[in-house]
């Protein structure tokens, strides 16, 4: 018998190729899936490689330029409004001012200097495209975390929500309350002009095109408002709650444990999954360092509690690394309550306050390192070496976050600038359907909710207003 060797022709050659690249892409697919997914420490060099960086790849970072901000904020102004010697002298002090939710408008622009940066921004952008106008409100459907209201002789109403689970409801109710709580103490509460607007709880802005409030944004996303995230008000969150109840529990705990004894390490806690190749970065650069204290977080893990390190308990750590999440990391704020060191990757997620970063400088108040914490090594061993440096930059972050720009009193001077500005560029509203100026239209029926009434509902019927509550 005699066997013939069978030629390999082109059909055979096609069905081989593309036999391969199926097997090719279905490794890479399972490769990125076990990547993205994954909360093991390390991974193999394959995955790493073709692990996509996703919301992380960063076309723009941000880059404040606002030493003069900080200067004006470490000296005495003189109030625009003055009547008297004791107005004129007025200096923005922790301790009697930080808690004070009613400070006047003249107040809060001597207070926080820089503080409305992006306020001022969007304004002039939306004044030179155009006043917003109800129609632009209305021409896109409300989506995950969002909420329509509506603002009218100084009270809060609430038109609309979409919130799909509690967290959405936790986190809307959060800025809906901080919101009502800033214009409440408004001095006189006849300032407050009427605006309609709609706001996002959610990380990532899904209409990034749209005359949104949102928590954060990158550079290019022109179009939107910046307001406090939720957590200003309280996060249910362990070892968190309400931001000036962390900020008096870390005072409380360095009063015990002040910065010579602090633990010389650079300490972090997190979810590798809210940002896969960035955070992992930073874990593969701290891997080892005998200054290092890094490590991630399992929610599921039987050890978490192990795991977990409350904001406060940071605090014990001359160094605090932040990395970004989905979008922003809202742990930011908490970790500049410490009299520590933050060492921060160039971010891309912009909050309302981050104008005041400073990275070099004697009014420095943070340490930046590139995106991929290629030279965090560098950046520890100089800040070890330098011990003074080191005190310098992290009295500079008290100063300028836990004593001023993340106090209470700062939050509520922002919504109110918020508002007014937001009416400089957008239509006044209408408090009753079917009203037009002049007395031969009866009144229809008003629109939206008290907000006092909105928050005495029962939760599931506060998730999709009005249509849950019917």
């Amino acid at each position: 018998m005699v066997l013939r060797r069978r030629r390999c022709g082109v059909t055979d050659c096609l069905t081989w190729f593309c036999a391969s690249a199926v097997a090719l892409v279905f490794l890479l697919i399972c490769s990125i899936l076990y990547g993205t997914r994954t909360e093991s420490p390390s991974l193999p060099p394959l995955v790493k490689e073709v692990m996509p960086a996703g919301r992380c790849l960063c076309e723009f970072s941000t880059s404040f330029e606002c030493a003069t901000c900080i200067e004006c904020a470490a000296n005495p102004a003189i109030l625009a409004n003055s009547t008297s010697e004791e107005d004129e002298a007025w200096v923005f002090n922790y301790r009697r001012d930080g808690s004070n939710y009613g400070l006047d408008e003249d107040q809060c622009q001597v207070a926080f200097p820089g503080l409305f940066e992006d306020i001022d921004r969007a304004r002039k952008h939306w004044k030179k495209k155009g006043k917003i106008t109800d129609r632009d409100l209305s021409s896109f459907e409300l989506t995950k975390g969002m909420v329509r209201a509506l603002i009218y002789d100084g009270q809060l109403y609430i038109l609309q929500t979409f919130l799909v689970d509690n967290v959405n409801r936790q986190k809307a109710v959060g800025a809906l309350s901080a919101l009502h709580r800033a214009i409440s103490s408004a001095k006189p509460r006849s300032s407050i002009p009427n605006i309609e607007f709609v706001f996002s709880v959610e990380d990532l802005p899904a209409q990034s095109t749209k005359p949104l409030w949102t928590l954060a944004r990158r550079a290019q996303d022109e179009d939107l408002w910046l307001i406090p995230d939720f957590g200003w008000w309280s996060w249910d969150m362990p070892q968190v709650g309400a931001l000036d109840e962390v900020a008096e529990e870390a005072i409380q705990r360095e009063s015990i444990e002040p910065w010579d004894q602090k633990q010389e390490k650079l300490v972090w806690r997190g979810k590798l999954t809210m940002a896969p190749k960035l955070r992992r970065a930073l874990l593969d650069a701290a891997k080892g360092k005998s200054w290092s204290d890094v490590g991630q977080v399992r929610w599921s893990d039987p050890d978490f509690k192990e795991q977990f390190l409350g904001p406060v308990d940071q605090c014990n750590y001359m160094f605090i690394a932040h990395a970004e999440g989905r979008s922003y990391s809202g742990a930011l704020k908490y970790r500049q309550l410490c009299r520590s060191v933050i060492v921060s990757h160039k971010l891309q997620w912009i909050q309302h306050y981050h104008y005041l970063f400073l990275s070099s400088g004697a009014k420095q108040n943070f340490v930046e390192v590139e995106r991929d914490f290629s030279d965090l090594s560098a950046a520890m061993d100089d800040l070890i070496a330098h011990p003074e440096k080191a005190k310098r930059i992290a009295d500079n972050s008290v100063a300028t976050f836990r004593e001023r720009y993340l106090t209470a009193a700062a939050e509520a001077c922002y919504w109110r600038t918020l508002v007014k500005e937001w009416k400089e560029v957008s239509f006044e509203p209408l408090l009753y359907n079917g009203v037009e100026v002049g007395k031969t239209h009866k009144r229809a029926q008003k629109r939206g909710i008290r907000f006092e009434t909105f928050m005495l509902y029962e939760t599931d019927k506060q998730m999709q207003f009005p249509k849950s509550a019917e």
